[in-house]
């Protein structure tokens, strides 16, 4: 009922529109267990789900860099965020650009196995 003129105007029209409706039968017990089973365990971590658009290129370079990972992209694309938000917390302490590249040249190259 979308338009006013679909509204019931008159006792009868009311009747009749009342007398269309049908409801769904009451949940059995074995139904509402059911339901109650498939939810998830008290304490569970609560997942919200986002939408984003992103451009082709970067939605391709997610996906390279999730199978890279060998997770889902959503995993690698939580992962991203996590870290990006660890590196803006307020307990971070920056260190200077000399200390940065010290720290680097005493890693040794990542040897990638084929």
């Amino acid at each position: 009922m979308s338009h006013d003129n679909e509204i019931p105007q008159t006792a009868e029209q009311l009747a009749a529109f009342m007398g269309g409706l049908s409801f769904e039968s009451p949940a059995t017990p074995q139904d509402e267990q059911a339901l109650l089973d498939s939810l998830p365990p008290a304490g569970s971590t609560v997942m919200v789900v986002r939408s984003l658009r992103l451009p082709i290129e970067l939605d391709e370079a997610v996906a390279a860099a999730a199978r890279v990972a060998e997770v889902p992209k959503t995993t690698w694309i939580r992962q991203a965020i996590e870290m990006a938000l660890a590196v803006q917390a307020e307990d971070d302490q920056p260190i200077s650009r000399a200390e940065a590249l010290r720290a680097l040249t005493l890693l040794r190259p990542a040897r990638h196995v084929a």
